[in-house]
């Protein structure tokens, strides 16, 4: 019994290891690239907070960051996910209201998109360096490393922690990009939708967002396989070409 306890807080713990890298980098710069391109519209109001800041501190939230990961993970949930506190922006400070709001939006998970990109070259890199030493072909090695990251935590290796958490960190990027651009207020694709209605359609839909987080949660904590189903080819399809662009060199 207390054999079971060990193994399956050790597990835990070492999933936390292998997701947290690409939970940090996916949450903390969608949230501080939001900031940035808002204050190149004219919004001031992320920076005058301090929320164009790396540290993971400025922008946790207790429930988004800490305790549904934690909760999705001890119910073995398809999706794992997790939020960071929206930095704030003022659209009326914006110099072009719709303009703004469009551009503002696609950043955070446009930035997701562009990290899944740069973390999977960075992956080919390091894989080419081993192949190189090694003298093993650098797509066995792929093959390899997306093998230990399904497997979850029953391969401890060093290879095998180190492909898991790229691996789990591109596909996470790539997740919340996606999952971002799903059209529920206040989702980023209810605001890039918004800035092409009309202005009394435009604010009504945007209003939707005061009970939209209780249809993201229903749809996370009891219909994830549903929704994983409904994203899972678009995500496949970004991770493989997206991700993983280099294996057509090989």
């Amino acid at each position: 019994m207390a054999g079971n306890i060990f193994l399956e807080f050790k597990d835990f713990i070492l999933q936390l290891i292998i997701i947290l890298p690409g939970i940090y980098l996916a949450v903390v710069l969608h949230e501080v690239m939001h900031g940035y391109i808002a204050l190149k519209n004219g919004d001031h109001t992320a920076e005058s907070l301090g929320r164009l800041s790396l540290n993971p501190l400025k922008h946790i939230d207790i429930f988004g960051s800490i305790i549904m990961p934690i909760l999705l993970l001890l119910l073995r949930s398809n999706i794992i996910f997790a939020y960071a506190k929206p930095v704030p922006i003022n659209p009326t400070y914006f110099r072009n209201f719709r303009k703004g709001l469009r551009n503002t939006s696609l950043a955070g998970p446009g930035t997701n998109l562009i990290l899944s990109f740069v973390l999977g070259s960075l992956y080919g890199f390091l894989l080419f360096i081993i192949s190189v030493i090694s003298k093993r072909p650098a797509i066995e090695l792929l093959n390899e490393g997306l093998g230990y990251a399904m497997a979850g935590t029953s391969q401890i290796t060093l290879f095998g922690i180190v492909s898991a958490i790229f691996i789990n960190a591109i596909r996470i990027n790539i997740f919340l990009a996606i999952f971002n651009f799903i059209p529920v207020p206040p989702l980023d694709g209810s605001k890039i939708v918004a800035s092409f209605l009309p202005e009394e359609a435009m604010y009504r839909y945007l209003s939707i967002g005061r009970i939209g987080f209780f249809i993201i949660f229903a749809l996370l904590f009891f219909g994830g396989g549903m929704l994983w189903k409904f994203l899972n080819p678009a995500i496949n399809f970004l991770f493989l070409n997206l991700g993983f662009w280099w294996r057509f060199l090989l």
